[in-house]
This record gives C-alpha cells, sequence and structure tokens, in this order.
C-alpha cells in the first residue's frame, strides 16, 4: 500500500534525474516485478553513470554529482523521493556505474 500522489513524484523525481544523466537517442526503461512479498518499480537508463565514490552522498540534500549533467538542479530529487519512499515502508535502492547507466529501485513489502 502506498499513496499514489507522493510515490508519483518520487517515480516522477527518478525519471527527471535518469532523461537528465543519459544522451539523446540513450534508453530510460520502467520496469515493474511483483512477489507475494514485494513490489518493485525500477527505473533505469544507459546514460553516463554515478562514480562509485559519489553515491553514499546522492540522496544528501543539496548534493549534486561533479560530473555528467549540465541540467540546472538544486539536489533535492533524489533526497526526495528516498524520503517519500521510506515514509511509507519502502526502500530505496541504487545500482550504477560510469559509463554504463543507473537504476534505482523501489522496494515495497506487499500486503498479506
Amino acid at each position: 500500500m502506498c499513496d499514489l500522489a507522493w510515490t508519483s513524484e518520487a517515480v516522477g523525481n527518478l525519471v527527471k534525474n535518469a532523461l537528465d544523466h543519459t544522451e539523446a537517442g540513450g534508453e530510460v526503461c520502467l520496469s515493474w516485478q511483483r512477489s507475494p512479498l514485494m513490489l518493485r518499480l525500477v527505473v533505469s537508463d544507459n546514460g553516463c553513470g554515478i562514480p562509485p565514490e559519489e553515491l553514499p552522498h546522492i540522496f544528501k540534500r543539496f548534493y549534486r554529482g561533479r560530473g555528467g549533467s549540465s541540467q540546472e538542479g538544486v539536489g533535492l530529487g533524489l533526497p526526495l523521493a528516498k524520503s517519500i519512499v521510506e515514509g511509507q515502508g519502502g526502500i530505496l535502492t541504487v545500482e550504477s556505474a560510469p559509463g554504463r547507466g543507473t537504476a534505482f529501485t523501489l522496494s515495497f513489502l506487499t500486503k498479506l
């Protein structure tokens, strides 16, 4: 169970981030998987990726990575997405490799 409006805000922030960090002609993919215990939503791209040394900081408010995008932003999208997901009992995780892309996974327990 989750709040549709807030969850949409979180997913929208992740999609915007993926678009900002993916070159024209690249790919941004939204997928989902449901099991009896969990629902997972994945926002992935084949963009510039996030350097390993920056991964521990990306969910901090106002943090902006050194490389990647020339897009404007103040560094609030990812922290807000994490706060929304965790505020509903979910987990937001990230996997990334420079030059290969990034995948954010929103995981929510389902009601049994």
